[in-house]
């Protein structure tokens, strides 16, 4: 807490680490319910409450962190989550839990709006780079989450591994209430919110963070099924080798700032893209699972790429327009991940049965190239950075 130049994006890390264990936790144990939510439909129903939570959520985590400032959101968020996880541990009835999802879904809207804002707004010198710390937090809370739900379900029952997530959730709001400072209060810059959501270069990087999200959102449904169906690979290999690609992204995101901030957010970009619209289609191409593998995390490492720089890029434009809060525009940067996360999901499932994995594959490729153009023109012209808190700036 003494070396603030590092204590706001810790705080961030943590709570983006939680929002991810807190998921990974109850996804898996969900069949495993007393209210007996194994069946496809009533899965369905939880899967979709939680995607529900995220969306009704984030135009209110928008307007709350413009309005009342993104510390205050972030403890908001963290005390649904603590809400959220005490809901699950009940286990029953079916409708707390479809409740408990749609809190968790609220809890990470304010978590990912508030956080990334709190970074963007604290760090204007080197706001890609920390993106990439505060990123590590939720890379290490989606590869702890399952195991260490899965350990505490098998020591102490259904309700344990709830009861120590809602711990860790009371924990990061108790941090985000003493290491974060108060904030700058809201004034009104010399672009109203809603022509900044209307302003090009902000609708560009939501178009990226879509496509970005869509290229690895199209992964998660396609590559098992076609591992199962051409190699016969098991789920708990496909486990492991999505572990190894999401440990492969929290590793580079670092880098990934560093780069961006030395060289430029749409650039480096623009380089992920191109990355990704390459070595999507060479999942489906080359054989054997090591050299599977180690094309997927290839793909993490093009995600990373393609995806991370967004968040610093929206930065930019808020302070390239005089906007007094970073809120609003990271509000749209999660309804746009949500949209391209579920649309590619979708899209991909229902061509599955009409389309070889391949042929899938390179029409995204073709998708994401063909928005290359628009993408490179996206950086605003003069981006004039406010002045740092006290103590965050070396």
């Amino acid at each position: 807490m003494k070396n603030r130049s590092w204590t706001v994006v810790a705080v961030v890390a943590f709570a983006l680490f939680t929002d991810y264990l807190v998921y990974g936790v109850a996804l898996p144990l969900m069949p495993f319910a007393p209210a007996q939510a194994e069946g496809a439909r009533r899965l369905g129903l939880l899967y979709g409450a939680y995607a529900t939570g995220v969306l009704g959520a984030t135009p209110c985590s928008g307007h709350l962190g413009g309005r009342m400032g993104c510390r205050p959101l972030l403890i908001l968020g963290c005390a649904l989550m603590a809400v959220s996880a005490g809901l699950f541990g009940l286990g029953r009835p079916f409708e707390l839990l479809l409740v408990a999802r749609f809190l968790q879904g609220a809890s990470s809207s304010s978590v990912w709006t508030a956080g990334l804002a709190l970074v963007a707004e604290h760090y204007p010198g080197r706001r890609a780079q920390m993106m990439g710390f505060a990123l590590m937090g939720s890379t290490a809370g989606s590869l702890v989450g399952p195991i260490l739900g899965g350990w505490l379900f098998q020591a102490g029952g259904f309700a344990l591994p709830f009861l120590v997530a809602g711990g860790l959730a009371v924990a990061a709001g108790g941090l985000g209430c003493a290491g974060l400072p108060g904030g700058r209060p809201f004034r009104p810059g010399r672009s109203s919110v809603w022509t900044l959501l209307l302003d090009r270069s902000v609708l560009t990087a939501a178009l990226a963070v879509a496509l970005a999200a869509a290229g690895w959102g199209a992964v998660e449904p396609i590559l098992p099924a076609h591992l199962a169906r051409t190699t016969g690979t098991t789920p708990m290999a496909i486990g492991l080798m999505f572990t190894l690609a999401t440990l492969a992204y929290g590793l580079v995101s670092p880098g990934v700032g560093w780069i961006a901030d030395r060289c430029s957010t749409t650039r480096t970009l623009c380089f992920g893209m191109v990355c990704m619209a390459f070595t999507l289609p060479l999942l489906a191409m080359v054989k054997g699972r090591p050299l599977i593998t180690a094309v997927l995390c290839l793909v993490s490492t093009a995600f990373a790429f393609a995806l991370n720089p967004t968040s610093a890029a929206l930065g930019n434009v808020v302070d390239c327009r005089g906007l007094g809060s970073y809120a609003p525009v990271f509000a749209l940067y999660n309804v746009a991940y949500s949209f391209g996360m579920m649309g590619a999901s979708a899209l991909a499932s229902a061509f599955t049965g009409t389309l070889s994995a391949l042929r899938t594959l390179l029409w995204l490729s073709a998708a994401i190239l063909s928005a290359l153009p628009l993408l490179m023109a996206m950086e605003p012209k003069a981006a004039a950075r406010p002045a740092p808190y006290p103590g965050d700036e070396p």
